[in-house]
């Protein structure tokens, strides 16, 4: 079962549709009533599923948050701001008491063009402070051999 996030209001009962829903999908809840817990959750979760599927080749997908009631909680609009700013591959879905409804899918916004770096892209290397110098062959001989190319004739 993929772990995901319930955030529900504490003081409102849970649906009993809720659980099965989330089973049926394959996903294990773990419940939260504080936004900032939640956000920290995912956070520990996607760290957890990134660890455990370092040598995939595909990377992971999870299935995220799921939000119970969102107009009951008090920090919903800043939740839903750190969570496109700090963890933008989590998908976020809504509980309407029935189905879970996708608010955010927490798929990677394709860039304008392909041949383009996204405008937050690290720095290319020739940026860096310094500039490494190549390698001479005896350099490379030494590191590869244990001895420069001058002392095995």
């Amino acid at each position: 079962m993929a772990p995901c996030v319930v955030l529900a209001p504490e003081h409102l009962p849970m649906d009993e549709r809720l659980p099965q829903a989330l089973s049926d999908r394959g996903w294990a809840p773990r419940i939260e009533h504080d936004a900032r817990m939640a956000m920290a959750e995912l956070g520990l979760i996607r760290r957890e599923l990134r660890v455990d599927s370092a040598w995939d080749e595909a990377p992971p997908s999870w299935p995220g948050l799921v939000v119970v009631n969102a107009r009951a909680l008090p920090q919903w609009e800043s939740l839903l701001e750190a969570m496109e700013h700090h963890l933008p591959d989590i998908s976020i879905w809504g509980w309407d008491g029935l189905k879970l409804v996708c608010i955010h899918d927490g798929s990677p916004e394709e860039s304008a063009s392909p041949d383009e770096p996204p405008a937050d892209a690290s720095p290319a290397p020739s940026s860096l402070p310094f500039r490494p110098e190549p390698l001479s062959h005896d350099e490379v001989s030494m590191l590869l051999h244990g001895r420069s190319d001058t002392e095995s004739t």
